[in-house]
């Protein structure tokens, strides 16, 4: 299998700018509800009086389920524009530079046309498949505590924030699997990568570890929801949310860091096999002068 064209030091770069994007936009986008839906009176703190929050947060944490919607709207079009970036580099045309202005032939609009098509094609793909994916999350999530006749709104939310960000990129960028894939490798894809966690390429840990990471947050950003401090930031699904979104840039910075030690590992590796070679040579030869003295 030929590798994707993949390039670390890009990649690098893109994950700093998730790492600013993403969290920048679950607390800057609930500040704009203003802008569309006029209130008559300000915001106020929900809980612990006595405790002032910060003003910035107040439009965070007074309404959850509003900070969730404008939450799934900007993961969603961040998370088509990564799928892209991922697609290109899986389909290896990470590298490719534009042509610049220059006239354009039958031919080429015919392939620009497909090229088009085929990218709303995996669109749909991805947008049914996070659908879908959300309404495991939302069994999943109400299995394993979140509340049934109440907050469902906000569950609703949250399951689709999570299939958001580990489904959509990975169908968006690898397409949906089906039977019909040419090799039992590309039927299977989806299995080895997410049911046997055996990714084999530095793209297929770009899209197995930030969803590992993912889940993981999410399970991590549960943990502050019980306690009695009674703050506002701890109104569910709020730090659920923003621990994912922090475990997806960590997930991101682990595949990278991953692959560069292997290409470190393999590099040094390969360097010391030359080596071992020749010594295990001086070593025989040293053999056969001792045996022909004796």
């Amino acid at each position: 299998m030929s590798t994707p064209a993949f390039l670390l030091h890009e990649y690098f770069g893109l994950l700093i700018y998730l790492a600013i994007l993403l969290p920048a936009t679950f607390i800057s986008l609930p500040h704009s509800t203003s802008y569309f839906i006029p209130t008559s009176s300000p915001l106020t703190q929900t809980s612990s009086t006595d405790r002032p929050e910060h003003a910035f947060l107040t439009p965070i944490t007074a309404r959850p389920a509003v900070t969730m919607l404008w939450d799934v709207v900007g993961m969603g079009v961040v998370m088509v524009w990564w799928g892209g970036r991922m697609k290109g580099w899986f389909e290896g045309k990470g590298d490719k530079k534009a042509g610049g202005d220059r006239v354009v032939g039958e031919s080429e609009l015919e392939e620009r046309q497909g090229r088009t098509k085929k990218m709303l094609g995996r669109l749909y793909e991805a947008g049914v498949s996070t659908l879908a994916g959300s309404l495991v999350f939302y069994v999943i999530l109400s299995l394993m505590g979140a509340p049934l006749n109440s907050h469902w709104d906000k569950t609703a939310l949250l399951a689709l924030h999570l299939s958001i960000l580990t489904v959509l990129p990975v169908v968006y960028t690898l397409g949906m699997p089906s039977l019909y894939d040419k090799g039992t490798y590309a039927r299977f894809r989806m299995t080895r990568l997410f049911c046997e966690f055996k990714p084999e390429t530095p793209l297929e840990r770009a899209l197995v570890y930030p969803a590992v990471g993912t889940l993981t947050g999410a399970w991590l950003g549960a943990l502050p929801i019980p306690l009695d401090w009674d703050r506002p930031w701890q109104s569910f699904p709020l730090t659920i949310a923003f621990a994912s979104i922090l475990g997806f840039v960590a997930g991101g910075f682990v595949s990278w860091g991953y692959t560069v030690a292997e290409g470190m590992y393999n590099e040094v590796t390969e360097k010391a096999k030359p080596v071992a070679v020749e010594e295990e040579r001086a070593g025989k030869k040293s053999k056969k002068k001792k045996a022909v003295k004796a």
